[in-house]
């Protein structure tokens, strides 16, 4: 492997520190600029790098060595209101990265390693805003580092195998009820999972991906700090399930400029039935809390546009409508969301042995009403005007 080579792959995995994004439950989906720019519908085509997240099984059509890094600018905002108020949620730009590396050992198996985040949150609020006994700050970050076997089962039909070990860490921050002093709860953990897929392209105009990722457990420990010397700080622990997907896709090529793919994906939320947090000492005399989520399981759909305009130049569009997995009972502000549209528009420049992928998407998140639950803190008003900028940037090399 040349230096310039070496170069990009370290750079990605030194940038990879996966940052929260918002999105619908936590889950993560932007794992490429071109991937971002087809609404995610590289189960069916995988056919660069990114395909390491995207169906593994498609790595088999990539021709000796290929790296990918890049990263994908976040901007989201969304605006709470309460009675008498609305509040804006702070201005914040997350960065998750991603890195990729596929080599082909020879005619019939090929390796895959994926550095990238399935799951991320970010919201944060003034300090003095109305829901402050609830939240005023939550993040989750993750990185998986996912390494594939490929196998050329026959020419048309491809299967993959991966281990995925994920870094997952939780933060919250709020302000305790009636002393205006701030508490902090931070914890990391390291899970393990595996994922599957199949990917069968009988003729040059038909593709089609399966792909499923398994569930992660981790068991998150950390500490939960005042800032106020009166209160003693405590160790703190707390288990999540992480969901299970499915991912089903296909492409089709009317055209030889012109591919046409649309992935259905199902992800088991319910796994996330109950929050848990216990205190190593009980604090005000609580040694545990349990917060009730029952999360539902949910549908995201996928249609993406690939055009190649010439040698040189592709151009890309996407829809993806994304449901939200939070039911109307347990919504609070952590997660300050709805149903999804994503509208992503792309290009792609490819010369010699270099390829560099551009994205925007717009994502816009439908309005939701809150009725107001005193246990949790949370009060009567409504999420509006929920959206995120999102500008992808990947750079690939071949060797």
């Amino acid at each position: 492997m040349g230096s310039k080579k070496i170069f990009l792959f370290l750079l990605a995995l030194w940038l990879l520190q996966a940052s929260p994004v918002q999105s619908a439950g936590f889950g993560i989906y932007e794992w490429s600029a071109r991937g971002n720019a087809l609404g995610g519908t590289l189960v069916g085509r995988a056919d660069d790098p990114s395909a390491v997240a995207f169906n593994p099984a498609g790595i088999t059509q990539l021709e000796g060595g290929r790296v990918m890094a890049g990263v994908t600018a976040i901007a989201p905002q969304t605006k709470v209101t309460t009675p008498g108020k609305t509040t804006t949620t702070k201005d914040n730009i997350w960065l998750p990265p991603h890195a990729y590396l596929t080599y082909q050992l020879n005619d019939r198996y090929w390796l895959g390693l994926g550095i990238f985040s399935r799951f991320g949150l970010g919201t944060e609020y003034p300090d003095n805003w109305p829901g402050r006994y609830n939240v005023t700050y939550a993040g989750i970050r993750s990185i998986s580092v996912n390494p594939n076997l490929a196998i050329k089962l026959t020419d048309d039909l491809s299967f993959a195998f991966g281990l995925e070990a994920m870094w997952f860490e939780f933060t919250q921050k709020k302000i305790l009820l009636f002393q205006d002093i701030q508490t902090k709860l931070v914890g990391d953990s390291v899970g393990y999972g595996f994922n599957a897929a199949f990917h069968y392209k009988p003729t040059n105009w038909l593709a089609m991906g399966l792909v499923y990722k398994s569930q992660v457990e981790q068991t998150v420990k950390g500490d939960v700090t005042f800032d106020n010397p009166a209160i003693n700080d405590t160790g703190a622990k707390g288990d999540i399930t992480l969901p299970d997907s499915f991912t089903a896709g296909v492409m089709i090529k009317p055209m030889s400029e012109l591919t046409l793919e649309a992935d259905v994906v199902y992800t088991r939320w319910s796994t996330y039935d109950e929050l848990t947090i216990e205190y190593d000492e009980p604090l005000f005399g609580i040694s545990s809390k349990t917060t009730p989520k029952d999360w539902h399981d949910v549908w995201r759909l996928q249609f993406g546009v690939e055009y190649s305009l010439n040698e040189l130049v592709d151009l890309r569009a996407s829809y993806v409508y994304d449901q939200s997995p939070i039911p109307d009972e347990h919504v609070d502000y952590m997660v300050p969301a709805n149903n999804r549209h994503l509208f992503g528009l792309g290009t792609g420049f490819h010369w010699d042995k270099w390829v560099v992928d551009l994205s925007y998407t717009y994502l816009l998140i439908e309005d939701r009403d809150v009725d107001a639950r005193s246990a949790d803190y949370i009060l009567e008003g409504e999420f509006k005007n929920g959206h995120s900028h999102l500008i992808g940037l990947s750079i690939g090399y071949k060797f």
